[in-house]
Order: C-alpha cells, then structure tokens, then sequence
C-alpha cells in the first residue's frame, strides 16, 4: 500500500515544468508499509524511502505528509531508524518520506543549502517541488498540511524549503540553522519548531560565518509572521541531571502562526531522545507541533 510507484502522469505542476514529471520506480521492501524507491531528477539519481501508516486508504481523507532529512554526511535508512517517525505515522496516520541528499565528489551526502559548495549545483528545491506534485498525484495527500524536518543540514534544508515553496505549510530543525549567505524570502507565513544544543561545537547556537545564530533565525520568522507575544518556559528535568533547558514560543502571529524555539542547555550536536537520556523526544514534540498548523 505504497502507492503505485508508476509514472505520475502528465501533470507537470503549477509551473507548466515538465521536470516535475517524476518516474519513479521501486527499488525494494522494508516491510509492508515501507518501501524505497529512486528516480532521476537533475542529472542525479534521487532515493527516498516511503512510510505509509499501517492503516493508510486511499479512499479514506487526506492525510499530511512528512519529509524528514538526513545531516551531512548521512543516510536517509539512519534517520529513519533514530527518528522513529514510522511509529508516530502509524499512531498518527501520516506519511513519512526519508530522502536522501545527493552524493559530491568527495562521496559526502547532502544537500544544497548555500553551506556546503561542493553541492551548490543541486537543484534540490527543485527536486522537493516536483517530489510535492508526486505525492499529490499518486498518494491520498492532504495538500494544506505539508511539512519537512530534518537533523544538521536537514535542518537546514527545511529551512530552505519553508524559505522558497508555497506548498511547505512549517517545518521543524533539529540542530540546524538558516545559512548566514542567504537571503529568504518567503512565498507565505510558515510555522517554525527548532531545536538546538547551547554545546553545539558542529553548528554553532551562537552562529558563525556561515550560520544564523538559531534566536537571530527565531526572530526572523517571528518578525515574518508577524508574531505579537512571546513567552519562555522551563522544560521540564526529565533525566534529573539537574539542568532546565527553555522552550521560547512566539505566538499571537498572523494566521494562528507559531515560531519555537527550544535551547537545549549544555546540549551538543545530536537528535534529542529520552531513551538516549535526553530532558525530550524531538520527533514527537514535531510532530505534536505539526499536527494543529
């Protein structure tokens, strides 16, 4: 129950595009209700694995879609294994794609972000905007509720995505920030869910040369939504170390927006998880954040 996998028909988009006309085919079976699948877009061959909920119908109603995005470096079978969003999908009912970023010529996979230059002729925005009408036209998507996260680099190319496609309706970054280098003008008002380790020696909280200090890219997509309130509350010590991180939540924004932001006090480079001893589950609470916008 995968969706047919076939030639997604003839109808390349909003944007007359015929790029958008993605064949996809089936590569192999995780198991009944995951598959991965490639296609060729861009001169490069793009894969992404598919999590359709247990319970997934086509004639049922519109269900969202989730993108979730491997860090540099990564693998689209890893983040899905310490995400655990086929879970969440399953209890849930939503789709989950794990894609995975292109190989550069060191044999380094990631993704065109303005970060990395070795990937500045990616067209993966592109990619995810022809991957959108795919989904629309061979899965039972609810058009409106769109969303994409992502660890690292991940995160910064979810950061992307809500920066240029109408269709993204919010995101969610684990560890990522927007690239200093770049200029976002967003296509229409997004919400925003991020999170980030005060310790993170990878991505900087505090930014550097290449990246946004992560409050800097909070108060951008506040401003940008045009967010009212603000208010900071302690997460709660769930492994009683001692140490209270904050969650910062912009609200009162146009069109019932949230930008949040959570600041992992003394926290590295990591996916935060209570089995791996962290204060919070970040796919869940993305997913919780998801589910109302």
């Amino acid at each position: 129950n995968t969706g047919n996998g076939g030639n997604s028909g003839n109808n390349g988009g909003n944007n007359g595009d015929s790029t958008t006309n993605l064949n996809v085919e089936l590569i192999s079976y995780y198991n009944d209700d995951t598959a991965s699948f490639s296609t060729v877009f861009g001169n490069y061959t793009r894969r992404f694995i598919v999590h359709t909920p247990a319970n997934y119908d086509t004639n049922d109603d519109p269900i969202p879609l989730l993108f979730v995005l491997h860090g540099y470096t990564g693998q689209a079978p890893s983040i899905r294994n310490y995400s655990g969003f086929d879970s969440i999908s399953d209890e849930e009912n939503f789709i989950v794609v794990y894609v995975q970023g292109v190989t550069d010529v060191t044999n380094t996979t990631g993704w065109n972000v303005n970060v990395v230059s070795t990937f500045n002729e990616v067209d993966d925005v592109g990619f995810f905007s022809a991957l959108i009408e795919y989904f629309k036209q061979n899965y039972n998507i609810a058009d409106t509720k769109i969303f994409s996260t992502g660890m690292s680099l991940g995160g910064f190319m979810s950061y992307r995505l809500a920066c240029e496609l109408d269709e993204i309706n919010s995101i969610g970054s684990v560890t990522g920030s927007m690239p200093a280098y770049y200029n976002c003008v967003p296509p229409n008002q997004k919400s925003i869910i991020h999170f980030h380790g005060t310790s993170d020696t990878v991505v900087p909280y505090n930014g550097n040369s290449w990246s946004y200090n992560v409050e800097n890219a909070h108060s951008f997509w506040a401003n940008y939504n045009n967010c009212q309130n603000q208010s900071e509350v302690t997460v709660p010590d769930f492994n009683g170390d001692g140490i209270y991180s904050t969650q910062l939540i912009s609200y009162g924004c146009d069109g019932s927006r949230e930008v949040v932001l959570y600041t992992m006090q003394d926290e590295g480079h990591t996916w935060f998880k209570k089995d791996w001893g962290h204060d919070l589950d970040t796919s869940r609470l993305i997913w919780e954040f998801f589910k109302d916008k």
